[in-house]
């Protein structure tokens, strides 16, 4: 299983250029944020599956425009998985329309070139040797992380998130786990700010995975722009060679 790193950035005007999105072999994308206008229209073709952790802006800009660009160039729907919550603020306030239109009714409701799936919290979906199953975070309502892996070994995304003990008492004991990509969005100096908005920020993260197995891995994402330096040196400063930060472009095998 190969994964790709198309954005990652929590922002725009920073070190790195895009938001949120990872393509998982050649036909799986976690999340679409604008790091999708890093792909061909060969490679837009070629994704059956989208799996859509929340619904915020940064997660989703680059759905309207994947199914804008694909559009009568496959011969199937583009897949769209998410939670209950996040499928109808999909529908509500995206496609619908006034922001974009409907590809869930075009070109008809018989043979649509998008179609919704409602993927419940704690589910697994399998397609072909991997599995994916989700597992609610601590965000906006419906938001989800996600546990990909095959056979061997695979990766945990979290999504956009603050403190939230269940996802890693679920972890703890997955010994396929091999990383572990985790949004640490604000420096220690803004910890209010992180807990208002629901991110972590480097000491409310270190409580948080105290109890994970010191051989896995930590990228760390959604960086806010202009902060990434400052936020991994704090987290270095606390647990130095624990983590990386996660750039557009990065690739890893499993």
């Amino acid at each position: 299983m190969k994964l790709k790193i198309l954005g990652c950035a929590g922002g725009i005007g920073g070190k790195e250029p895009n938001t949120t999105s990872m393509l998982v072999d050649d036909d799986v994308l976690v999340d679409a944020g604008t790091g999708l206008a890093s792909l061909s229209i060969e490679q837009l073709v070629a994704i059956d599956h989208v799996f859509i952790s929340h619904c915020h802006l940064d997660h989703v800009a680059g759905l309207a425009l994947l199914m804008d660009a694909v559009f009568g160039k496959r011969s199937t729907p583009v897949t769209v998985h998410a939670t209950p919550e996040v499928v109808q603020a999909l529908k509500t306030h995206i496609f619908n329309w006034v922001i974009w239109p409907d590809f869930s009714s075009l070109p008809n409701a018989e043979q649509p070139s998008m179609r919704f799936e409602e993927m419940l919290t704690g589910s697994t979906l399998t397609l072909g040797d991997r599995s994916i199953r989700s597992y609610p975070v601590n965000h906006t309502p419906g938001s989800v992380g996600y546990w990909i892996k095959n056979r061997d070994a695979g990766f945990l995304f979290t999504g956009d998130m603050a403190t939230t003990p269940d996802l890693w008492a679920a972890m703890k004991n997955e010994t396929s786990l091999r990383k572990v990509i985790v949004d640490c969005s604000f420096p220690d100096a803004e910890a209010e700010l992180a807990h208002i908005s629901r991110h972590f920020c480097p000491g409310a993260l270190l409580q948080d995975i105290q109890d994970l197995p010191e051989a896995v891995d930590f990228l760390i994402y959604h960086l806010k722009p202009g902060q990434e330096t400052q936020i991994m040196y704090e987290l270095e400063a606390k647990r130095p060679g624990k983590f990386t930060a996660l750039r557009a472009g990065d690739s890893f095998q499993f």
